[in-house]
């Protein structure tokens, strides 16, 4: 079964000023405290940039355009912003997340590749950049359960 999700994830006062800015941006709440996430649609992607050229896939993400990393490298002088994305196919797959704070990279581009063992006790890309918002793991459940970031399986769907 396949997993793939492109977001933004922050808190309610940092991403409620940029959903309110772009007609294509839908905000979604998080079952953590104060935690939202904003898909990044195709529909997103072209607003914020006709083109929707791509960052380079050197830096580990393959569906960051450069209209989303401005967005998110000026949106994170309000506070911190994760971005992140992940691609599975049943266990295999791979993730990439960032964190952004005051305009400047804090965490990342951290990277899962397509082949490398996924890491103990949480230790993943994405787990790392919600702990960096605060998202706490709870016993079994890493930072990834407790967001439920597990809800949908498809970016659209949280639209």
């Amino acid at each position: 079964m396949r997993y793939e999700l492109s977001a933004i994830i922050s808190t309610q006062s940092v991403l409620g000023l940029i959903c309110a800015q772009h007609q294509s941006a839908r905000l979604v709440a998080l079952p953590v405290a104060d935690i939202v996430l904003v898909p990044v649609t195709q529909d997103l992607v072209l607003e914020l940039d006709e083109t929707g050229t791509r960052v380079s896939v050197e830096t580990g993400f393959w569906q960051l355009s450069v209209g989303v990393e401005g967005l998110v490298v000026a949106g994170s002088v309000r506070g911190r912003i994760a971005y992140l994305e992940a691609d599975y196919v049943g266990r295999e797959g791979r993730q990439t997340a960032a964190v952004w704070q005051s305009g400047e990279t804090i965490y990342g581009p951290m990277i899962l590749g397509r082949n490398e063992p996924f890491p103990a006790e949480g230790n993943s890309p994405i787990c790392g950049a919600l702990r960096h918002l605060g998202v706490i793991s709870a016993g079994h459940r890493d930072e990834f359960v407790v967001a439920g970031l597990g809800r949908f399986r498809r970016t659209v769907d949280w639209c």
